[in-house]
């Protein structure tokens, strides 16, 4: 019994130690999105904001 939790036990630590290594050196590759140029698109002016009474 006592084995098998040290097992559990070190499979979570090396779950937890890969975590934190790959939180620190992950970095996010930038993507440019193209748009066509015959695309149209308009600027809305109104707020989405719904007060709460």
């Amino acid at each position: 019994m006592k084995k098998k939790l040290l097992i559990e036990l070190f499979v979570y630590a090396v779950i937890l130690a890969i975590g934190i290594i790959l939180l620190f050196t992950y970095k996010v590759k930038k993507r440019y999105f193209i748009i066509p140029s015959e695309f149209n698109y308009q600027e809305v002016q109104d707020d989405a904001f719904i007060p709460i009474k």
